[in-house]
């Protein structure tokens, strides 16, 4: 049974954990939202699925911030106890480092277990949907891309696009200007076409029964050409890559598997969990601030840390997807870096409280003369 003490560090740091897991979320999606602004306003993202993307981010983006968020709120609750002597307090009366640790775990245990629903349940349900949603709003764009009566530059500015009127997917009396490599000026026309999206992701205006013009400007001998079928490039979005859908694969179809990018998927799910509970160990030992030390000092010092280690997660799943490394060792050794550090803090603290204790014991007063 939790002590009051330990209930009220559980409850000191959850809180700073949930306002910390907010903000980060808050900044994060806000850069996703200009993203998909961007690609709304070019056509390529149908506007009335923004908000549903973000949702579906923010669920998969939290169990990549549960560990820093975690860090974070040990890192302030704990650093401010510290500077206040609340700690001091707390261990006059017998709540020593041991009782912290409990009070961390107590904590750590149970957000590990959700932050494995994240990655192993949730996850890749919402990675999926999320890949239908982008379809979905990538086919319904291609309608509301162009407005009747109007005119859209494409393709960064190298077509200009005018579209008459249309009927359901039916674009009627198009108009197209391009601007050649060579430097010629092209006019396109058609009295109807449609958008298609072809094998190689990239979407065309085709258009049917119409003539092509191509010379340039300020001479009179320009190329007339005919046609019944012509197409347009409109982008050159590439098509979703193969590795994006693994992330939708279920707990069942990783484990066991020999292929190397599915092996790197699975530790990479495995992550986030052990992340919280490695943070565990060694965060509390570094967020020790002493009374006149400053407000953010060991704060950055965490936060230059966990960078460490997220880059190295990133190296560590580069050569395991590639086959560099073997799946016996696989991430393991990152771990492993950063238990010895939670232990190399561990040995600092104590042999520090040991010499100071041994400074105490074998000091003898002065004699006067």
């Amino acid at each position: 049974m939790p002590s009051i003490i330990d209930r009220y560090l559980i409850r000191e740091i959850a809180l700073t954990l949930l306002a910390t897991a907010l903000v980060l979320l808050a900044m994060v999606l806000s850069h996703r939202l200009a993203g998909y602004l961007s690609k709304a306003a070019n056509g390529l993202l149908a506007r009335d699925s923004i908000f549903l993307l973000l949702g579906l981010q923010a669920i998969n983006l939290l169990a990549v911030l549960i560990p820093l968020a975690f860090l974070l709120g040990i890192m302030l609750t704990l650093g401010r106890l510290h500077r206040d002597h609340e700690m001091t307090a707390l261990a006059a009366c017998g709540y020593g480092p041991l009782s912290v640790y409990r009070a961390v775990f107590l904590l750590a245990a149970p957000l590990a277990l959700f932050a494995a629903g994240l990655s192993f349940l949730v996850g890749p349900a919402i990675m999926e949907f999320q890949f239908e949603v982008l379809a979905r709003a990538r086919k319904e764009a291609e309608v509301s891309m162009f407005t009747p009566g109007s005119f859209r530059e494409v393709l960064n500015g190298r077509h200009v696009v005018y579209i008459g009127a249309t009927d359901g997917r039916e674009l009627r009396s198009v108009f197209v200007q391009s601007r050649e490599p060579d430097g010629d000026l092209s006019i396109t026309t058609g009295e109807r076409g449609r958008q298609e999206v072809g094998e190689d992701g990239v979407r065309r205006i085709v258009l049917d029964h119409g003539y092509r013009y191509r010379g340039t400007p300020g001479r009179g001998d320009y190329e007339i050409i005919r046609f019944e079928r012509a197409a347009v490039r409109v982008d050159t979005t590439p098509p979703p890559q193969d590795w994006q859908h693994q992330e939708t694969l279920p707990l069942r179809q990783l484990w066991g598997s020999s292929e190397p990018r599915l092996i790197a998927e699975l530790q990479m799910r495995l992550n986030s969990p052990i992340q919280v509970l490695v943070i565990a160990l060694w965060a509390p030992l570094l967020a020790r601030a002493k009374p006149r030390e400053g407000r953010y000092g060991r704060v950055v010092a965490a936060v230059l840390i966990y960078a460490i280690n997220f880059n190295l997660i990133g190296i560590g799943e580069s050569w395991l997807s590639h086959g560099v490394v073997d799946a016996s060792v696989g991430l393991w050794w990152v771990h492993g870096l950063f238990l010895l550090f939670g232990a190399g803090l561990l040995l600092q603290q104590h042999s520090g409280s040991r010499g100071f204790r041994g400074f105490r014991r074998t000091r003898r007063p002065v004699s006067g003369p």
